[in-house]
């Protein structure tokens, strides 16, 4: 009896210790597990793993680039800092723009950095953060062109087809504007001086023409037009993140307001040759409709 009486004791004993674990267990797994020493700015940030945030790398530079498991850039520094200020410790993966906004949905990454535009389409799928920078439309020509009136002076035009401003510009160069698949096709006939000017994504331009003798890229949505809507609305970039999650969509809005605010945004735009216009997003985020 006396041993029976034992076993009985040690038995409950067992489950309760086995109760208290499943409930720490349980408690872990849905709320942030900090960094040693740690505070962060907002309590309860939820992430796919715990005390981490997971981070998909677009190669875009120099905006952000995955860099052989060493990833840099802009988007980068900037949710880096906020990643800090949350006691969370950055994992990267390397994404592309057709897979990042699914690797999202489907949990396996919480945010997603690269110049991603957000889009009502994608926010059908994703949630995204406050803005970050504006993805402008670019201009370069050997005669230093920086408006669209500059180029209904000129007989040959290009862009990449598919951008926000394509059917505006062909209402008003008519024939005088070709389209290209892509910006390498659109770079090499510019080159070879087929073309008086082409027009792409400016970031991109930059980077392009980056070190090239007599071309600097202008930033057209400093000199906006109405007859182009993108020069007026342009595009404006933002982290997607998992859908709903407002815990992390509160700390990644804060702090990249707080990063506005400061300058840190603005800084390292113009340390990249960027334009300083492009961190004059709107009080209102620009949703780019769906066409």
């Amino acid at each position: 009896m006396n041993t029976q009486h034992k076993l009985r004791r040690f038995g409950a004993l067992a489950a309760i210790v086995l109760a208290a674990q499943l409930t720490l267990t349980a408690c872990s797994g849905s709320s942030t597990a900090s960094q040693p020493g740690c505070t962060p700015k907002h309590d309860g940030v939820q992430t796919v793993s715990p005390g981490k945030l997971t981070i998909g790398v677009i190669d875009v530079p120099p905006l952000s680039s995955y860099n052989s498991g060493n990833p840099a850039g802009i988007d980068l520094s900037i949710v880096n800092k906020i990643a800090k200020d949350e006691c969370l410790t950055p994992v990267y993966q390397q994404a592309t723009f057709a897979d990042a906004i699914q690797s999202i949905s489907g949990g396996n990454i919480d945010v997603a950095v690269g110049g991603i535009d957000a889009t009502a389409k994608r926010l059908k799928v994703v949630d995204f953060s406050a803005s970050t920078y504006l993805d402008g439309l670019g201009l370069v020509s050997k005669t230093g062109a920086k408006t669209i009136a500059d180029l209904e002076k000129m007989s040959k035009v290009g862009t990449v087809d598919g951008y926000m401003w394509v059917d505006d510009l062909k209402k008003i160069l008519g024939d005088k504007l070709s389209t290209y698949p892509s910006s390498v096709e659109l770079k090499s006939d510019f080159d070879a001086g087929r073309l008086d000017a082409a027009l792409d994504g400016y970031a991109v331009q930059v980077q392009q023409f980056k070190g090239a003798s007599g071309v600097s890229p202008a930033l057209v949505n400093e000199n906006p037009d109405p007859r182009v809507g993108a020069t007026i609305h342009a595009p404006e970039t933002a982290f997607p993140l998992t859908k709903n999650n407002t815990s992390l969509k509160k700390a990644l809005d804060e702090g990249i307001l707080a990063q506005h605010q400061d300058g840190t945004i603005t800084k390292m735009l113009t340390e990249a040759g960027l334009s300083a216009g492009m961190g004059k997003v709107g009080d209102t985020q620009f949703i780019v409709p769906e066409s």
